[in-house]
């Protein structure tokens, strides 16, 4: 069966889906993230790559949600270097530009970029790099938009200028399937609520804590609604395909809801040589 990515065609989803699973000819684009969880959980797709993380913008909130919301399991992860190029129609040079269409975060990656060369510029945004980098071609003003040297070339676009965002781009994608698949690692993904009470949360980190297990990330967030109070996301390393049954049914006492997102291999961290490595552009 297919895997499913954000699309359209020429996004990083699409860039990190071909340097996960190699080259493949049965990629789903779909229209936005939720729609990708969609597809898998409904078994339209088998699996499918979504962005969860980037080190300049931080959590995709969007994703961290559809985690909560759909019957998935998390099988694997990978990180992907990110280069940002800005692109248009023509060539414009920067000062002729009156519009700029982005992703959100893409455009937190370029902010530096954009505060300097940009900022009386008017932005738009929309749900995707290759969605931006589409739009430009029915664009009658002098637009341009940020994404990747792939989007250029499939929409027959300009770079107006390269490698716009800031050092260390890194974007962390995870691999997705649907719950009923069981899956192994040294990594583990958990999201979990908790009672409006002091100390609840000490409670819970507790339970890691005296297994000697390493929450690598926390991240809390609102609940659906105000009464709901706040769900938190966590990732704990289990080296040795640690067996967290034991931990889950402590917070299970302690967690009015709980939603184990499954154990998988984390991804080997990039080599220096495959970070971006940037240049002193000037005028």
């Amino acid at each position: 069966m297919a895997c499913a990515v954000l699309g359209p065609r020429g996004t990083f989803s699409e860039e990190a889906a071909c340097s996960y699973w190699g080259k493949r000819d049965d990629i789903v684009a779909a229209a936005t993230i939720s729609q990708v969880f969609t597809l898998v959980s409904m078994g339209a797709v088998e699996e499918a790559l979504v962005p969860v993380e980037n080190s300049l913008a931080g959590s995709i909130k969007e994703t961290i949600r559809c985690l909560q919301e759909n019957r998935v399991r998390i099988r694997g992860e990978m990180n992907l270097p990110i280069r940002q190029d800005l692109m248009a129609c023509k060539k414009y040079r920067l000062e002729e530009i009156e519009w700029l269409i982005t992703q959100p975060v893409a455009l937190h990656q370029c902010q530096a970029f954009i505060a300097r060369h940009l900022s009386a510029v008017r932005t738009e945004i929309c749900a995707s790099t290759g969605r931006a980098a589409a739009m430009l071609r029915r664009e009658v003003r002098k637009a341009a938009a940020i994404g990747n040297s792939q989007a250029a070339m499939i929409y027959g676009l300009k770079i107006i200028y390269p490698d716009i965002a800031g050092e260390n781009n890194v974007t962390r994608f995870i691999h997705i399937v649907q719950e009923k698949r069981e899956t192994k690692g040294d990594k583990s993904s958990i999201i979990f609520s908790l009672a409006d009470r002091a100390g609840a949360l000490y409670e819970v980190l507790g339970i890691f804590a005296g297994r000697n297990l390493n929450l690598s990330k926390i991240e809390s967030y609102p609940g659906p609604n105000a009464r709901a109070g706040y769900n938190f996301y966590i990732e704990v390393d289990t080296p040795a395909g640690e067996d967290l049954q034991p931990a889950l049914e402590e917070m299970e006492r302690l967690c009015p809801r709980i939603k184990y997102l499954g154990s998988y291999p984390k991804a080997l961290p990039l080599a220096d040589d495959k970070l971006e490595v940037k240049n002193d552009h000037t005028f």
